[in-house]
């Protein structure tokens, strides 16, 4: 009798999986199809901006999403590294990306259309890691839905599906934290390794994934030195991929950190936070607005995290990444950096799960901006 309750609760429990993966893609499907539906009808009637021009012509769903740094992805995708000291160069952006781009177009040609594939992909097994990860720490499958649905729905989250590294960046540091949590410590390793050579800051995963081999939370912050065994060597895989590309760079260019000395280049530098906020005086009070509200919004959320005691490792993933964003000098495409930090969706999903009226208002206000934001993008407005 116990083992047919136990078989039933199994086949329950798969069958609603089933459903929250259908819904997940459900969600991705719409999301995608709403930003796509958006940006071809904006394109029909906005004026464009005065950089429009310098964009390859709207003459395609791509081309209305190729924008910015997508076109510093393709010049390495094309013509490989170039760097010149002193100015903008694409050694400023990591090679995980432009290398699969460049590997699925020499098997299926039109590298443009490989990286939109790429990058949307990845944004779904991402939104599938995610779903995964929150399940690990509640039971209420609601919550995890809800988690991806906010990531989903985010106003940069289009950045997560154009030729850009953000879908790619999400989907290895979930996964990453997921293989964590399931003690496969070279899965997650090997995935962090990826992240490093995706972005710089990557290599920050490190010290999360540590403090989930080690056990601390917030109720212990004890180091069971017994329990750290031979398998916490996989870990130093994380760097090895920050490594390799400084390698890279020394044996061809002669200067192993030409990625950070050519960031002088676009006035990024390590320097305070206040320095950074104080330096919004050179925006205009609609930027000023949205580069202000995302940091505070993002701080809001990552204190709900702690007062509710989350897993102590999301918390460190999203400071960490947050302080370092804000010790560049530039709040310059802030929001969109922001949007990378998944613990950030826990938040607004725990938020939402107390109040329905947040639950709406996250709803609402996120789509209001995903909307705004994907017209003043696919118009060559500045939004980077």
């Amino acid at each position: 009798m116990i083992k047919a309750i136990i078989s039933m609760k199994l086949i329950k429990n798969l069958f609603n999986q089933k459903n929250i993966l259908k819904e997940v893609l459900s969600i991705f499907v719409i999301s995608r199809l709403l930003i796509i539906f958006i940006g071809y009808l904006s394109n029909l009637v906005i004026i464009k901006s005065r950089w429009f021009s310098s964009f390859p012509r709207p003459d395609s769903l791509l081309n209305l999403f190729f924008k910015w740094d997508s076109q510093w992805y393709m010049s390495i995708v094309r013509n490989g590294y170039s760097y010149n000291p002193g100015e903008e160069s694409n050694v400023a952006f990591f090679p995980l990306y432009p290398m699969l781009i460049r590997f699925f177009s020499s098997i299926f040609g039109n590298p443009k259309l490989m990286g939109f594939v790429i990058s949307n992909i990845v944004l779904l097994l991402a939104a599938i890691y995610l779903y995964k990860l929150i399940i690990l720490d509640f039971e209420d499958p609601k919550i995890a839905s809800k988690t991806v649905f906010y990531m989903l729905i985010f106003p940069l989250s289009f950045f997560f599906s154009i030729f850009y590294t953000e879908g790619l960046f999400l989907f290895l540091a979930i996964s990453s934290f997921y293989y964590g949590r399931k003690k496969q410590w070279l899965t997650a390793s090997v995935l962090g390794f990826f992240l490093s050579l995706t972005r710089s800051l990557g290599v920050l995963i490190f010290i999360p994934l540590l403090i989930e081999y080690l056990g601390i939370n917030f109720k212990t912050f004890k180091i069971n030195l017994k329990a750290i065994k031979k398998d916490i060597l996989y870990l130093l895989l994380i760097p090895a991929g920050l490594f390799s590309y400084i390698y890279y760079l020394h044996i061809k260019f002669n200067d192993a950190f030409a990625f950070s000395h050519t960031q002088a280049a676009w006035n990024r530098k390590f320097t305070s936070i206040f320095t950074t906020i104080s330096n919004t005086g050179y925006f205009s009070s609609f930027y000023k607005i949205i580069f202000l509200g995302s940091i505070i919004f993002a701080l809001i959320l990552i204190l709900y995290l702690i007062y509710s005691r989350s897993r102590f490792s999301y918390i460190i993933y999203s400071s960490l990444l947050l302080f370092c964003y804000l010790s560049t000098g530039l709040l310059e495409s802030i929001p969109r950096y922001i949007s990378v930090l998944f613990p950030i969706y826990l938040g607004m999903s725990l938020l939402a799960n107390r109040d329905k009226f947040l639950d709406h208002f996250f709803t609402l206000f996120s789509v209001m901006l995903l909307t705004l934001f994907t017209i003043l993008f696919v118009n060559g407005y500045w939004f980077t």
